[in-house]
């Protein structure tokens, strides 16, 4: 019985291993794994409705930085960097503008989040265009 639960024990770990380095972007149904053993829950930033549900993922805190990634809706997420309810320390970088859905100009800020790109590398997204969920 007690080597049932470790072997248990060692699988849940391994996959929340798993999940750390491969689930950098998560989507709210990745959870539903049909399984006994307790879900993960990680911090993502996700895109802020009023943004149209789109942010975009560089690789440095400004809007000339590359594009390692686009969120194309509300529910996906990119995988905050630090593992806490505001995704951690925020960055001052480049200026950025949050669109509204009616393609009016929305909230101006230098505040950048970091975040991880598809690699696990560290990348970051515009602070006020999106928000931070656990999924």
């Amino acid at each position: 019985m007690v080597r049932k639960s470790l072997v248990r024990r060692l699988a849940w770990v391994a996959s929340i291993a798993a999940l750390t380095t491969l689930g950098l972007v998560g989507t709210a149904e990745a959870n539903d794994t049909g399984s006994s053993l307790p879900t993960a829950t990680h911090w993502y930033m996700t895109p802020n409705p009023g943004n149209d549900c789109a942010l975009n993922i560089r690789n440095s805190a400004s809007t000339s930085g590359t594009i390692v990634g686009h969120l194309p809706n509300c529910s996906q997420g990119a995988w905050c960097w630090y593992q806490t309810s505001d995704c951690g320390p925020t960055v001052t970088g480049g200026s950025y503008t949050c669109n509204y859905a009616d393609g009016s100009s929305g909230l101006h800020s230098n505040v950048w989040v970091r975040v991880t790109d598809k690699n696990g590398k560290l990348a970051y997204v515009a602070r006020w265009c999106g928000f931070a969920q656990q999924l």
